[in-house]
């Protein structure tokens, strides 16, 4: 029938020791346990206690965020928080400006800032009121580079060259 008989009497004879190996493997009796506990015998607790020794174990009702689902959330948040900051109302802003107005604001401007940097930590203290202004105050007075390094006082809202000239004397 089959030309190469030679080659069917050998895939015969594979399958029949194939087949008598798994037979053997299947008889003999489980591996030595290395713990000496099994793992059916342990309760829940002493099973989370071996395991947390190698693996990460978290409870089953604790969600878990990928890296791509956490950024998702941060960046809605921080929309919310910029959407909520934009809607508050101007009166409420009104109504802090004349509370700081009366107060001593002592200011530490660190190396190396810019203005735009220096413009926002003070747009941040109350001591300004518009960033851009004050930024364009300093470009007028030629300030860019003669912002000193330390603390600086401010009382309360001042007018931009008065803020401008006390960030570029040294005191």
């Amino acid at each position: 029938m089959f030309k190469n008989r030679v080659l069917v009497t050998g895939i015969g004879t594979g399958i029949i020791i194939g087949a008598i190996l798994l037979q053997v493997m299947n008889v003999r009796p489980s591996a030595p346990k290395t713990s000496g506990i099994a793992l059916e015998e342990m309760d829940p607790q002493k099973l989370k206690e071996e395991t947390s020794k190698y693996y990460q174990v978290f409870e089953k009702n604790v969600k878990m965020y990928t890296q791509a689902e956490l950024d998702a959330a941060i960046q809605k948040k921080v929309k919310e928080e910029a959407d909520k900051q934009a809607t508050a109302k101007p009166q409420d802003q009104a109504k802090a400006t004349p509370a700081t107005a009366s107060s001593k604001i002592v200011m530490y401007v660190q190396p190396n800032l810019d203005a735009t940097t220096v413009a926002d930590l003070l747009f941040r203290a109350g001591v300004i009121a518009d960033r851009k202004a004050f930024v364009t105050e300093l470009d007028k007075q030629g300030g860019n580079t003669k912002i000193q390094v330390g603390y600086h006082e401010f009382d309360g809202v001042m007018s931009m060259p008065a803020v401008v000239t006390n960030l570029i004397t040294a005191q």
